[in-house]
């Protein structure tokens, strides 16, 4: 099993689509892969709306009933699954605080999950608030994808993220492994060429060659 939770602190930089791209690469080369939907605007439970999906099946009530993961997923099509979210996410920060049992509760459940469905690989999408739900992704995770817009300002943003990240490493005792994306890439305006360059002098080869 795979982990990866797309996590940036700024909003509006293509998390949701990124999500979507790998969802969609996976069903091309058959991969199993559950979608967990981590955001309390649940853009991405949006989007399979239509599918029939139960949406009072959703993530909260892993942590507030103890509901196996396993429980909470809704197939979709082509080996693909996801575990919806919902506004009331943002209780967990209240409900559960930020102790160490909260924040490794992700981690334990895919862990769980895994033993039964070693094949499937999980992709996070997670809000922008630096809270429980996002760093309980980024605990769970194998790897963290950053998107980053093409615009200056998620250049400042993705140093954020950086530093953040690794503030968290003497706390997990690891190195967290992470990607840097660009997305809204336009390669006739030059500045996706200026910020991509720039990306690459301040990461480089942690920036994807890929782009969406």
């Amino acid at each position: 099993m795979l982990k990866i939770a797309i996590f940036n602190q700024k909003a509006g930089v293509g998390a949701t689509t990124t999500a979507l791209n790998l969802a969609a690469a996976c069903q091309r080369k058959r991969r199993q892969l559950l979608l967990l939907d981590m955001d309390p605007q649940a853009r991405l439970t949006e989007v399979y709306k239509h599918t029939g999906l139960d949406v009072q099946q959703h993530l909260l009530k892993f942590y507030q009933d103890e509901t196996p993961l396993a429980n909470l997923i809704q197939p979709l099509r082509n080996g693909l699954q996801i575990i919806p979210a919902s506004p009331e996410l943002m209780k967990v920060d209240s409900q559960f605080g930020r102790g160490p049992t909260t924040l490794n509760r992700l981690g334990k459940g895919l862990a769980e999950l895994a033993q039964g469905q070693p094949a499937l690989d999980v992709v996070m999408d997670c809000c922008p608030f630096v809270g429980v739900i996002s760093l309980s992704a980024v605990f769970a995770s194998d790897l963290v994808l950053v998107p980053v817009a093409t615009d200056y300002l998620s250049i400042h943003s993705a140093v954020k993220m950086d530093k953040a990240l690794n503030a968290l490493q003497p706390v997990l005792k690891r190195k967290i492994q992470r990607r840097y994306l660009l997305t809204r890439a336009d390669k006739r305006k030059p500045m996706t060429v200026e910020v991509e360059q720039e990306m690459r002098r301040l990461f480089g080869s942690e920036v994807m060659i890929s782009k969406i």
